[in-house]
């Protein structure tokens, strides 16, 4: 597997672990910041998976 595959995997596998994070705690503010941060990983992971 090359590198960029596997920077894209490690970057997925970080989201499902921040929305899960977020889905346990309590505080709306931070629920909202980890899950705009998971976005930016995502979209992180699509322009590795372009090439960008």
């Amino acid at each position: 597997m090359d590198n960029r595959k596997r920077n894209v995997r490690a970057l997925r596998e970080k989201v499902e672990r921040y929305r899960v994070l977020a889905r346990l705690i309590s505080d709306s503010e931070t629920q909202r910041r980890i899950l705009e941060l998971t976005n930016e990983l995502e979209q992180q992971a699509r322009d590795i998976e372009r090439g960008k």
